[in-house]
């Protein structure tokens, strides 16, 4: 099949008369084509995570409950909260874990390709049912607190502590990751 470009189109106008509205990230793509004041950092990551598709949608409850569990952790809390992350737009099971992760680092750590295929010596493959993501967390998170007991690797730095063994050029660091 051959790329068209726009000198091939000889309906121009017809074509995009047919077009629908825009309505990518609708909520942020309004925000930002209406910003009258000046640019910060938020603005970047905003602007950037429009472009990688990848703009979270959480609503205040959730950031309320998040914020209840940096107070004083509760399992309970913590599943509803990972429940309502992996329900919301942009988030997947290892962005979920990250977020939990800087909540609580002594309870949570991130699931990555690089830790769990050094933890289980097999590529990480995520579910698509969403009490699977949990299951797999939970897992995950009870072999890894297992680990770094038996190795003597504190628990809340973890995450990054086998991520940089994974990268040690006598463990896998020629390995290629997939995803």
């Amino acid at each position: 099949m051959v790329i068209k470009s726009i000198h091939d189109l000889h309906n121009i106008k017809e074509l995009l008369d047919e077009l629908p509205d825009f309505n990518y990230q609708e909520e942020l793509t309004k925000k930002l084509d209406n910003k009258q004041d000046e640019f910060t950092y938020e603005t970047f990551l905003e602007i950037i995570l429009w472009k990688t598709n990848r703009y979270p949608e959480v609503d205040n409850e959730l950031i309320s409950k998040i914020n209840r569990l940096r107070k004083e952790y509760s399992e309970t809390l913590a599943d509803d909260i990972l429940i309502k992350l992996l329900g919301a737009k942009g988030f997947d099971l290892p962005m979920a874990s990250t977020l939990l992760r800087f909540i609580n680092p002594e309870y949570f750590q991130i699931i990555d390709q690089r830790v769990y295929r050094l933890l289980y010596g097999e590529n990480l493959k995520i579910p698509f049912s969403k009490s699977k993501k949990i299951d797999l967390y939970k897992k995950y998170i009870i072999y890894l607190r297992n680990i770094c007991d038996k190795y003597k690797i504190p628990f809340s730095q973890s995450d990054r502590i086998l991520y940089l063994l994974d990268k040690h050029p006598k463990v896998n660091k020629h390995q290629k990751i997939k995803y």
